[in-house]
């Protein structure tokens, strides 16, 4: 798909987009664009079969299948139901992105279905049917998951191989044959294709590549079971890297399964004082309605309680002034076997497991050596109005740090920003990062380095400070 210039966006959508991507909900919250579509596709055994009689028994459907049109003529009326749908779905689990969302793409607003026609432009996809958008949108994850960032290299052929694989699938979803449904599953692929490849753009201008491209595949494989990140686009369609590669299944029904560096390694049990005492250190996969993805360090103590790391150090958090202040970060644990159970404040069980991929390792200060300049996106919409705050922190060197903050606000006939920086020394101790700075001021903030490999080992290029996530510049 096409990789649009900086300047076929201009700043508003941008932001928005890039808001709508770094804002948080739990992942069980998470509202699934194609509910019932998504639980019948079963991606990856029809697109990867293993074996030569699933291959045949699929080649020979495949002709009947595939002469079975998915063309639909959209109108003015569908688009706008397409984009109001989304957004209610999104208003009570991420308000921002919703906000972001509407702002955007609603009524008198940026046409979608245009911005779409440029992404396929050159790939013989038609713009109004199905199975082209549904090709799109899965090509287009690939890309984002394997950082293809030239366009050129992916050939027209490669598409169209792709399509081949994905009509027998959709034309053979009985689902699909009821009326209109067709026309609204292709307008919500164009808008959510629409939507990702703006989260990607706006990520490279943002510096939080790597982070997207985990929360992309997280999306895949969470709603298709499709790892995108173990496929190669050919002129015959996907294909594994490695032969060898068994596809993976789709999640299970009821446990949240996105992917970011998959683990099995059990992580360290974090010493310390307090609640700090004997808690165990994880960090967990978070996914906004929009198909965004962030990380969410989460301590699980020893007394059976959790609680979503914040700004303060662990150890110096009082259990009952914090659960008044932060009620929704607070929860239960217990461990199933080598699951790990979390229930929310609502009552809400949430299963995690290391190596599933929404599940790691969280490590102390020390484990492996800083990188030297970290940085932060975070932001919101009120009414009109869009903001977007980026933090940085420098690691000088074993003892000085410099940081800064740029935020900016937006909205349809005004603009404007600040800054702010500072510097001083720093010290790592565990999980707990103190702020010395040269006016004299103390800060201590809770800390901890994140997982890659498998099986999982500590990786700077991911850290937390103050429950937030940075990555690497």
């Amino acid at each position: 798909m096409k990789t649009p210039s900086p300047s076929t966006w201009n700043l508003q959508l941008l932001l928005a987009l890039l808001l709508a991507f770094t804002s948080t909900a739990r992942a069980q919250d998470m509202p699934l664009m194609f509910d019932g579509l998504a639980g019948s596709l079963a991606m990856n055994d029809l697109l990867f079969a293993t074996t030569t009689g699933r291959i045949a028994r699929d080649k020979a459907g495949a002709a009947t299948a595939t002469a079975k049109s998915l063309a639909y003529v959209p109108s003015a009326a569908l688009k706008q139901k397409t984009v109001q749908g989304y957004v209610d779905r999104l208003k009570t689990k991420n308000p921002a992105a919703s906000q972001a969302v509407a702002s955007t793409f609603g009524p008198g607003k940026y046409d979608y279905g245009k911005v779409y026609k440029g992404l396929i432009e050159g790939y013989n996809l038609r713009e109004n049917d199905a199975v082209d958008a549904m090709t799109a949108y899965i090509v287009l994850g690939w890309m984002i998951v394997n950082n293809v960032q030239d366009d050129k290299a992916v050939t027209a052929a490669m598409v169209q191989g792709a399509r081949a694989q994905v009509a027998p699938l959709l034309a053979s979803n009985a689902k699909l044959a009821a009326p209109g449904v067709a026309a609204q599953v292709g307008e919500e692929m164009k808008l959510q294709s629409v939507i990702v490849q703006g989260g990607w753009q706006s990520a490279v201008k943002a510096g939080t590549l790597p982070a997207y491209r985990q929360g992309t595949a997280s999306l895949f494989k969470t709603q298709y079971g499709l790892d995108l990140s173990q496929l190669k686009l050919t002129p015959q369609g996907f294909v594994a890297k490695n032969a060898s590669t068994t596809a993976s299944k789709p999640a299970t029904s009821g446990t949240t399964s996105t992917t970011a560096v998959a683990s099995t390694a059990t992580p360290a049990t974090a010493s310390g004082s307090g609640l700090a005492a004997g808690a165990q250190w994880f960090f967990r996969a978070v996914s906004s309605g929009s198909g965004g993805i962030s990380f969410e360090p989460v301590a699980l103590l020893a007394n059976g309680q959790y609680v979503d790391l914040g700004s303060d150090p662990l150890e110096a958090v009082n259990l009952t002034a914090d659960k008044a202040k932060r009620p929704a970060a607070w929860g239960s644990w217990r461990k199933n076997g080598g699951t790990f159970v979390l229930t929310d404040y609502k009552g809400r069980p949430a299963s995690y497991t290391l190596g599933s991929g929404s599940w790691f390792p969280a490590y102390p200060a020390g484990a492996v050596p800083l990188k030297r300049a970290y940085q932060n996106a975070s932001g919101g919409s009120v009414g009109v109005a869009t903001s977007l705050v980026i933090s940085k922190i420098q690691f000088l060197d074993g003892t000085h740090f410099q940081e800064g903050k740029d935020a900016g606000i937006i909205s349809s006939n005004a603009a404007g920003g600040s800054k702010r920086s500072g510097s001083g020394t720093y010290r790592l101790q565990g999980h707990t990062l103190t702020l010395t700075y040269a006016d004299g001021r103390t800060v201590r903030k809770s800390f901890a380095l994140g997982a890659a490999g498998t099986p999982a080992h500590p990786d700077s290029k991911l850290i937390f400070i103050g429950g937030d996530a940075y990555t690497d510049e």
